[in-house]
């Protein structure tokens, strides 16, 4: 999730950019939809505690399966989805994602199957606990936390080529 992070915010950097003017359409991509604040919220405050709990029951399957999934999304969505509706050959979160959240599910998965067949019922609760993460974790925040005013801007380089130009 770190090298994650790091690739979205600091190299290459400019995911913030293109998802609030490449994927909102935002006419203040520095801090609308998403800001500061709401990425904070999201990739700390709720998004580790998300990859921390499986560690700390392993036991509840479904608690792993649910990141791993999320993960998975992860590669689709920068690697594909993002990169379409921004008009964009890369998004940033894209290389961390195919190099690292998929091999590892896909090596999660192989464990969980050695240890036993996955179960539906620990499928079905991996999807739901996803979905609502992906749901309140994710898009709650940038709902909430959007604000036209916010100072709680991204810095030049986060933006990137998203930035809106004086010159245009």
């Amino acid at each position: 999730m770190l090298v994650h992070q790091y690739e979205e915010y600091e190299d290459p950097g400019y995911f913030p950019g293109q998802f609030n003017r490449g994927l909102f359409k935002s006419d203040l991509p520095d801090h609308y939809p998403l800001n500061t604040h709401t990425a904070m919220c999201i990739n700390t405050a709720i998004g580790y505690p998300f990859y921390i709990l499986p560690v700390l029951f392993p036991a509840k399957r479904w608690l792993g399966i649910a990141p791993v999934l999320f993960g998975i999304g992860q590669a689709l969505g920068h690697g594909i989805v993002f990169p379409h509706i921004a008009g964009a050959r890369y998004s940033p979160g894209f290389l961390a994602s195919i190099l690292l959240h998929v091999p590892l599910g896909i090596a999660y998965f192989k464990a969980l199957g050695a240890e036993g067949p996955i179960s539906k019922k620990d499928l079905a609760l991996g999807i739901a606990y996803q979905v609502a993460f992906a749901a309140i974790g994710v898009a709650g925040p940038n709902v909430i936390g959007r604000d036209r005013n916010s100072r709680r801007a991204f810095r030049p380089d986060q933006v990137g080529p998203y930035a809106v130009r004086s010159d245009a």
